[in-house]
């Protein structure tokens, strides 16, 4: 009997199944895109920003810490601050460099789009009827977390490019107006509209009580703001508290001591009176710099008008140190830091006679004296001693082999403030941002999981009646759109 044979099997070809649409079904580009726009990269961003930030709060910075300060820090730290600055980071004005723009930009992208992404599909299935599961509250908690970030980089972005920010020095008993002449330094935003409010500060008084170890307790400025003629409000500025008007908000930044020094002429013409802002780090040993270019003097055999300045060093509290010659004898007497309390105010002067270089062009550090076109009024360049309430009278070439005598009077010793003033249109929306993060977070870690509770007890009640022979009710499933989206 023949045995049927069965026809060889057939060979066919598997059908090409349709493109992944998971990670390895990406291009490059989607890859990148995914990595980029994700949260965690998100955070990587942010602490990039807070890490800078840190370096801007320890590191004094261009527009918003005096320029003295700027100076000594690039001087004392130059291999260092040019290293950051080829990195595009410089140390004295981290907030306006290459890298900060890049990390803010990069993290406002990654926001942007994770928001976008996520609020849509969210509202969408809002719209869609989606049971209104815990999950479905935790989404929400977890998107208005996120937005108050997104919100909050607007927030910054807006109140910088519409504001301004800068420094300001008073001396107690002067008046300024808030303009721009008044800043030692200002840096006005991109946006900002150009005008300022106008209104007068006055600085009543300035106290900073020193401690058992020498230093102040507190920085403590008592001032009246005027608007349009009249006290509006007095008030105590303190490091932490403020004083805010129409916008704009004075900061107690630092403090220091302003000698009133009085100069005559040879013809007894007071040729300056003023109050000589003194910079230094604790405030026992000042320097500062005095410049009188209309001294209205002219020296036999020169055609132009002398100038004269000096080099100031003040010591509140000086104690004195004689300095003795090779014999034994007592020459005269030197100073060296005392406490930071007026106990006994000296100041030492340098007096330069000459040029001081104002008529050339360039702009000149107030702090700062170009000595290149003057002479030393001693030979070897020694400076003089100015106790409190005393008056120095000097002498100058005069005409026919005589002397022209001219004083120096060290009047008074105020104090100054130096404030941080700006104004921060953005700051209504970091208060809003600041709620939402509230809202966000109270519902992803408090609402979500009394929710899951409050379910998982109902469920155990209907399942407890079900055994009773009543049916079993369930809550409805989680739908596979709600569980991708909370991945």
């Amino acid at each position: 009997m023949a045995t049927a044979t069965r026809p060889p099997a057939r060979l066919t070809r598997p059908t090409a199944r349709p493109p992944r649409r998971g990670a390895r079904g990406r291009t490059s580009l989607g890859r990148f895109w995914h990595q980029y726009t994700r949260m965690r990269t998100a955070i990587y961003f942010l602490m990039g920003i807070l890490g800078i930030v840190l370096i801007g709060t320890f590191v004094p910075q261009q527009f918003s810490s005096a320029d003295q300060k700027v100076t000594e820090f690039v001087a004392a730290h130059q291999n260092l601050n040019d290293l950051f600055t080829h990195l595009g980071l410089p140390l004295t004005s981290v907030f306006v460099s290459p890298l900060f723009y890049v990390l803010l930009a990069s993290l406002y992208i990654a926001l942007l789009s994770c928001v976008i992404t996520r609020g849509r599909a969210l509202v969408g299935r809002t719209l869609r009827g989606y049971p209104r599961s815990p999950q479905y509250w935790g989404e929400w908690g977890s998107w208005l977390f996120h937005t108050s970030f997104f919100l909050l980089v607007v927030a910054v972005v807006f109140g910088k490019a519409t504001g301004f920010d800068g420094i300001m020095t008073i001396t107690e008993g002067q008046r300024v107006a808030e303009t721009p002449a008044s800043y030692d330094t200002l840096q006005e935003g991109m946006l900002f509209d150009g005008r300022h409010s106008g209104y007068v500060v006055h600085l009543n008084s300035f106290r900073a009580p020193l401690q058992s170890n020498g230093m102040p307790s507190d920085f403590v400025s008592n001032m009246t703001l005027y608007d349009s003629g009249r006290p509006v409000v007095t008030k105590d500025v303190r490091v932490n508290e403020f004083l805010g008007y129409n916008g704009v908000d004075f900061y107690q930044q630092d403090y220091g001591w302003a000698p009133h020094l009085l100069v005559r002429n040879p013809a007894g013409e007071v040729v300056s009176d003023t109050d000589i802002q003194m910079i230094s780090d604790n405030k026992t040993a000042s320097t500062g710099v005095l410049k009188v270019p209309d001294y209205n003097y002219t020296l036999p055999g020169q055609s132009k008008p002398t100038q004269i300045g000096a080099k100031l060093v003040l010591y509140p509290d000086a104690q004195a140190l004689p300095q003795v010659s090779g014999t034994g004898n007592a020459l005269n007497v030197s100073y060296a830091p005392g406490t930071a309390a007026a106990n006994n105010p000296v100041l030492e002067v340098q007096l330069f006679v000459g040029n001081l270089g104002l008529d050339n062009g360039s702009s000149q550090d107030v702090f700062s004296l170009d000595t290149g076109a003057m002479t030393p009024y001693y030979a070897s360049a020694a400076a003089f001693a100015l106790p409190l309430h005393q008056t120095t009278t000097l002498q100058l070439p005069a005409a026919n082999n005589g002397t022209a005598g001219f004083t120096i009077s060290f009047v008074d010793l105020p104090q100054f403030s130096l404030f941080h003033v700006k104004k921060d249109n953005g700051v209504p929306l970091v208060y809003t941002t600041f709620i939402l993060t509230m809202v966000g977070l109270l519902t992803k870690l408090y609402l979500r999981p009394f929710l899951e509770r409050r379910r998982r007890r109902r469920r155990t009640v209907l399942q407890a009646g079900g055994r009773g022979g009543s049916q079993v009710l369930e809550s409805p499933p989680t739908t596979v759109r709600e569980e991708v989206l909370t991945r």
